[in-house]
Order: structure tokens, then C-alpha cells, then sequence
């Protein structure tokens, strides 16, 4: 969020984040809060996969073992609720207060997820997903209310916000693909387990080679997506965005190639592995559209 912040939104709008948008508190309070919700949600998750996580990941999931349920759920609690108060007194500062309610659905949303998505099939990959992208687009839009409080700053700016747009939407987008793609094969990764205990995610139900053919379409997409934004960039003049996003394009052929090939858990857990790399490099991208 911060990279947004200070590589793609400041920069693009030529901007003082001392003079108008959010300054640093209001940015601060963002991202604290977007990270608690999201720990919360990691806990909550962690809860209600004790059962399959003891075959899936044996001895990694830290509840139940390390840490007691009740003290989860404790600390879920905390998190969650300070993230929605947190986002709420973002929201309040910027005149905007009708904003809390989307930490409130975000929070609402992984409970759900945790709780009855995620053993559903597709509807789970595809609520992950789209969380992780609205991430990214938050920042934009409590930016773009920030800096409606102050109008002669907005009308002097407001011939940028289509090419933000663009640059949001194309990072919106890199992070929704990256993550369906991940939490596809994490599916196969964690079959046995989701199988045993009756968790009827796409892999359990359609089958594991079902399976690996969607994730096969997705990352295919996933690629011509990525050629279309490095043509966007070469076009636009953006020549370091150009050879990240060459880069990008690599690592998503890599990956597709490999997955035509993956058939044990091993390979898909290498594929996950890569694909945390993919999504590391493509918000570091950010940083080199400062130096555009």
C-alpha cells in the first residue's frame, strides 16, 4: 500500500503529500489497519483449518498446539476490531465515515470466507482474490476523497486521474490473477486433507486434474494480461516498467510451463513458491515508476 502511496499515486498527480491527500498519519492508519484485519483474518483461517491443516501442513498451523484456541480467537477479536475502529477514524478524518463500513465487510467477508467460502468451489479462490486486489485500489480511493477536501488541488490534478486509473486497475489486476492462480494450486496442494474432512473445494470436487486445467487457463490469461501491459508501457514510454513487466512475463511462462508438468504435491508446492516471487516482484515494480 505504501508503495502505491509513494511510487505510483504521488508521483503520477505531482503532488506534495504535506500540501493535499493523505499525509503520513492518514496513510499510516490505512495500512495498520488493512494489516490487522488481514492478521485477523490469517487467524480465523487458522482456526477453522485445524483439522485440515493436520494432514495438509502437520505442525505448521501454530493453534491448537503453541497457541490455544480460545487465546485465537482472543487475538483474532483484538485485531479485527482494531483494524475496523482504526479504518473508521481514517475514514472520519478524510469526511468520508460511511467508508468504515468497508473494513466492516472486509472483516466480515474473511470470516465468511474462513468459515464457508473456502469449501466451496471456486467462490473461495475468487473472494481471496479479489481482497487482495482492493487492497491496492483502496489506497487510491482514500486518497482520491482526501484530496477532494481541498479543491483548488483537485481541479489542478484531475487531468491525471484517468492514467492513475490505469495504473491502479493494472495492478488491481496483476494482484487479483496472481492470487486466484496461488490459491488455485494451493487447493491441489492441500487435497488430502481438504478430502478427508469434507472440505469441497474445486480439487475435492471436480478432481485434481480439473483442477490444474483451470489453473492452467488462469495463469494463460494471467500471461496475455501481463503482454498487454508491457505493451501499454512500451507504448506509453515507461521503459523501466517495460523490462519489469518482461521480466513478469517470464516468470508467468515459467510457471505455466511448469504447471503443464506438475503431478505430485511437491511440484505444486514449488509453484507456489514461485508464485510468491511473481507477486514480490511485481509490487517491487512499483518502485521504478518513480524513476519513469
Amino acid at each position: 500500500m505504501s508503495f502505491m502511496m509513494y511510487f505510483i499515486l504521488i508521483p503520477s498527480l505531482g503532488i506534495n503529500p504535506n500540501m493535499a491527500g493523505m499525509n503520513i498519519l492518514e496513510t499510516s492508519l490505512l495500512i495498520i489497519s488493512t494489516l490487522l484485519i488481514a492478521i485477523g483474518g490469517y487467524i480465523v483461517n487458522d482456526i477453522f483449518d485445524i483439522n485440515t491443516d493436520s494432514l495438509n501442513k502437520p505442525g505448521r498451523n501454530a493453534i491448537g498446539t503453541k497457541i490455544t484456541v480460545v487465546n485465537a480467537y482472543r487475538i483474532y477479536w483484538i485485531t479485527t476490531i482494531g483494524g475496523v475502529i482504526t479504518g473508521t477514524i481514517l475514514s472520519y478524518l478524510i469526511n468520508q465515515i460511511n467508508f468504515g463500513l468497508i473494513f466492516l465487510f472486509s472483516a466480515g467477508l474473511l470470516w465468511f470466507y474462513s468459515q464457508k467460502y473456502q469449501c466451496q468451489p471456486f467462490i473461495g479462490n475468487v473472494v481471496i482474490s479479489l481482497l487482495s486486489a482492493i487492497s491496492f485500489g483502496l489506497v487510491w480511493l482514500f486518497e482520491f476523497y482526501s484530496l477532494s477536501n481541498n479543491a483548488m488541488v483537485f481541479t489542478h490534478i484531475q487531468t491525471g486521474f484517468p492514467h492513475v486509473n490505469r495504473l491502479v486497475i493494472i495492478y488491481m489486476g496483476f494482484a487479483f490473477f496472481v492470487s486466484l492462480l496461488r490459491e488455485m494450486i494451493k487447493d491441489i496442494e492441500d487435497y488430502k486433507g481438504d478430502n478427508r474432512f469434507g472440505c469441497m473445494t474445486f480439487t475435492v470436487k471436480y478432481g485434481i486434474t480439473a483442477s490444474r486445467l483451470l489453473s492452467i487457463i488462469v495463469a494463460y490469461v494471467t500471461l496475455i494480461a501481463s503482454l498487454f501491459v508491457l505493451y501499454y508501457f512500451y507504448n506509453a514510454g515507461y521503459f523501466l516498467l517495460t523490462g519489469a513487466f518482461s521480466v513478469l512475463s517470464i516468470l508467468i511462462t515459467v510457471i505455466t510451463i511448469r504447471l503443464h508438468k506438475a503431478s505430485t504435491t511437491e511440484k505444486f508446492s514449488s509453484l507456489s513458491v514461485y508464485l510468491k516471487i511473481l507477486m514480490i516482484c511485481g509490487i517491487m515494480s512499483m518502485i521504478l515508476f518513480y524513476f519513469e
